[in-house]
């Protein structure tokens, strides 16, 4: 049976070699690896505590229940808080504080060491998931865009797409109107 459990502390591309090594020493097959996630075939209830103990002595974590919830929970907050919000008068280190009753700097680390990103750059690279949707799907200016997702200035916004994305919104934009062109 197929199984996936997140794994705290995988923060590079040697920490997944290292994690993959660690489960199939135990005879444990992978089906997929990345940081903070690994889908592997489950075996009894033994396995997993020793293995545990194993990925212990490197560093690393087998998330709870409870730890995999928060981080689940931290991911709907930030999809919720895109999708639904016309206009963002928080921050979103308060709405996490507010939402999961938990100090941000908590959750923040704990996020880190789980997904391998920063909480911020996961966030910023939904956002920016989201300019592109816009962009793609609407005909909305970048200040109506930016205003949506709750960014300061259109610059702001401009600045975040073109770092994350290698290009401008407006080019973003152009390639989809060619693209959409070139499929009629």
């Amino acid at each position: 049976m197929e199984k996936t459990i997140k794994i705290k502390g995988m923060v590079c591309r040697r920490c997944i070699s290292i994690v993959k090594d660690i489960f199939q020493s135990q005879g444990l097959v992978v089906y997929k690896i990345k940081l903070g996630e690994v889908t592997y075939q489950e075996k009894e209830a033994s396995a997993l505590k020793k293995l545990d103990e194993l990925l212990r002595e490197e560093g690393f974590e087998i998330l709870t229940d409870r730890q995999s919830t928060i981080i689940t929970k931290v991911k709907e907050l930030i999809e919720n808080e895109l999708i639904n919000s016309e206009s963002h008068t928080k921050n979103f280190a308060s709405l996490v504080t507010e939402n999961l009753h938990m100090d941000y700097d908590t959750v923040s680390t704990l996020f880190s060491n789980t997904e391998g990103i920063k909480l911020e750059q996961y966030v910023i690279g939904k956002r920016v998931e989201k300019v592109q949707e816009f962009l793609k799907y609407t005909h909305f200016s970048l200040t109506d865009i930016a205003f949506q997702l709750g960014y300061s200035s259109v610059h702001h916004l401009s600045n975040q797409f073109k770092k994350i994305t290698g290009m401008s919104p407006s080019h973003f934009r152009e390639l989809q109107v060619a693209i959409e062109e070139t499929v009629k």
